[in-house]
């Protein structure tokens, strides 16, 4: 395969680019820690629409001043959190990564597109434009995602899995990295039209 080596490249500066620590770092790649928290966090199948509610309207004021301390409120002390960013199972890292936001001056605004409840199994559909400076100039993006997110008892979000394009959504804006990101893009359009 004539791509490996720039899909390689472009895998490890990706990962090099993603917030993990020791501590944020839960010791597996993401889809087998995904997998392991739908068994641990099973959820209330007695999810309040309230709660839903509050979350969806965190999620579609993020960047404002408060994110940090909203965040504080709404997830659980016992989480999995997976935004394709970061993934942890530390409270106090899911609100120093959403206070990472507000302090680094991104500007983030999620329209809400759908809502799906199946049991204990809450799926947010959306669309996400973020203003932010990877280095230079400020950079406008716009991607549609979907998080995945289960509640406990008290209505505290013990499970939140994002699915969104990082490559088209954020890295493709990092100067250097977006370049590569755009070539394997082309490339891969390339050899389909081809076929």
């Amino acid at each position: 395969m004539k791509n490996l080596p720039l899909i390689l490249f472009v895998s490890a500066l990706a990962l090099g680019c993603a917030s993990s620590t020791p501590e944020q770092n839960i010791g597996a790649s993401y889809p087998d820690a995904y997998q392991r928290a739908l068994v641990q966090f099973r959820g209330t199948p007695h999810v309040q629409k309230t709660d839903i509610n509050d979350f969806i309207n965190f999620l579609s004021n993020l960047g404002a001043d408060d994110t940090a301390d909203r965040a504080r409120e709404l997830y659980a002390q016992d989480l999995y959190f997976s935004d394709a960013l970061m993934l942890t199972d530390s409270k106090d890292a899911v609100v120093a990564h959403f206070r990472g936001l507000v302090d680094g001056g991104a500007r983030v605004e999620v329209d809400m597109l759908d809502v799906l409840l199946q049991e204990s199994d809450v799926y947010l559909v959306w669309k996400m434009t973020a203003e932010f400076q990877p280095i230079r100039k400020p950079v406008t993006s716009t991607t549609i995602g979907v998080t995945h997110a289960r509640f406990n008892t008290a209505g505290k979000v013990v499970l939140h899995q994002d699915f969104w394009d990082t490559g088209l959504g954020f890295y493709q804006n990092v100067p250097g990295l977006g370049t590569v990101i755009k070539a394997i893009n082309q490339r891969f359009t390339a050899e389909e039209t081809q076929r």
